[in-house]
């Protein structure tokens, strides 16, 4: 059954009492953001209005917690969510300000390790590398690439650094192959910026490097990457052509989950090709039941195969822009709980725009549940905005404009007040001010 919003009584309540209005709770919230050691918001005073007459659902973690720190305050007590409306947001546990402080840069203890060697860097020092990887592969769906790409750059140019020195055989195959995740790894964040330049750059000189320590999976990992960046950019046919290559340097190995369902399948979905979208998440099914994958949701950004969920959410995708959209639900429904419970805000966001578009494209369109969940997805990623997000938002904006309808002439006001505010970070070049 639809849900027609509803008013929230109790953050009005709060709000009258603490004498704020829409414009001042959403300045303060900003305000307060900037000095408490999490994420800056870019709360409007059109989304808290939208939070008081219950039209986009809930707000965020980050959110509800500076909500209630802004409101506790002016009231002069601790708040919890339940107190403004929202029962089911649970706050976990933050960690103090000072906490990111305690402890180095894993590139200050790098440059420490290596002093102790003096000329030739050892394996401690690549295994602190190695781990500095994979930590940002896990903080990059919370943090996003505008704030962790730096990151990876410092460690780019730190690898090239060893390179140019004497190194042992064995250690400069090490070096070279955290050289290729590396630039990988930029050239996947510069596509979520929708710097599709620098994308195509890095992923060039990723290919090169692995093409020369002759690594298969590493090739076709980039090769996904470059499907990916080639999918945004709106070219399809190269986007399944780079898929397709990919496939013949994964063969059936663990890089062809991810080729098959995001290069492949989604390629295919956007040519309309419905038997060859079909075919290739057939495959990719197949592959992810004989290959060991991660249980839950695995990291968009990974060089580990596929999780079965990951797999379903790329499939929604794909039978979305064929047309199929009972498979889009089924298999967006499938994986709606999964994300949910993960970090992903991203996924959150794209998983509710699939299915809110397939309502609303079906035989039977259900307007209001779609608007809803197309108003959520917003509010979901608003803090972390992606170039995906953006893409997939404004084609369901485009869909809604064939409604007469409120709730569709509602979304289009909240799509364009969230586009005013992630322009910067997620808009094409072309629409950016």
């Amino acid at each position: 059954m639809a849900r027609v919003p509803q008013e929230n009584k109790k953050l009005t309540a709060v709000m009258l009492e603490a004498g704020v209005l829409a414009t001042g709770l959403a300045k303060r919230m900003q305000d307060h953001s900037r000095t408490d050691g999490g994420p800056e918001l870019s709360t409007s005073h059109t989304l808290v209005k939208k939070w008081m007459d219950g039209i986009v659902g809930q707000p965020n973690e980050r959110s509800c917690r500076v909500m209630l720190a802004v409101l506790g305050t002016k009231l002069n007590r601790d708040l919890r969510p339940a107190d403004i409306g929202y029962p089911d947001i649970v706050l976990s546990q933050e960690p103090t300000q000072d906490a990111p402080e305690a402890f180095e840069n894993p590139l200050v203890i790098t440059q420490r390790l290596q002093w102790l060697g003096q000329i030739d860097v050892d394996d401690p020092v690549l295994d602190i590398v190695d781990f500095a990887v994979a930590d940002i592969i896990d903080r990059y769906e919370v943090e996003g690439p505008k704030r962790l790409a730096p990151e990876v750059i410092a460690l780019r140019c730190r690898i090239d650094e060893l390179l140019r020195q004497r190194q042992h055989p064995r250690q400069v195959t090490r070096l070279y192959q955290l050289a290729t995740k590396l630039s990988g790894m930029l050239s996947y964040m510069a596509v979520n910026r929708g710097r599709f330049v620098h994308a195509s750059m890095y992923a060039k000189e990723a290919f090169h490097i692995a093409t020369l320590l002759e690594d298969p999976q590493l090739r076709a990992w980039v090769r996904g990457t470059e499907s990916f960046c080639a999918y945004y950019m709106g070219k399809y046919d190269t986007a399944a052509t780079l898929a397709e290559d990919g496939l013949r340097y994964a063969s059936d190995g663990p890089q062809a989950i991810r080729l098959l369902s995001n290069g492949l399948a989604r390629a295919r979905g956007k040519m309309g090709d419905a038997n060859g979208v079909h075919s290739a998440i057939n495959h990719a099914n197949t592959l992810a039941e004989r290959l060991p994958t991660p249980t839950g949701l695995s990291p968009a950004l990974t060089f580990e195969p596929y999780s079965h969920a990951r797999l379903a959410a790329n499939a929604a995708t794909a039978y979305l822009s064929a047309g199929d959209y009972d498979r889009t639900l089924q298999y967006g429904h499938q994986v709606e709980a999964l994300v949910d419970e993960s970090d992903s805000v991203w996924s959150r966001s794209l998983v509710r725009l699939d299915i809110a578009t397939a309502l609303l494209k079906s035989g039977s369109p259900d307007v209001e549940q779609a608007v809803h969940l197309g108003s959520q997805a917003l509010t979901f990623s608003e803090e972390r905005p992606i170039r995906s997000v953006w893409q997939r938002a404004h084609e369901f904006g485009s869909a809604t404009t064939s409604f007469d309808a409120t709730g569709a002439h509602e979304y289009q006001i909240v799509l364009r007040d969230w586009a005013d505010r992630v322009r910067e970070f997620s808009a094409p070049a072309t629409t950016r001010r």
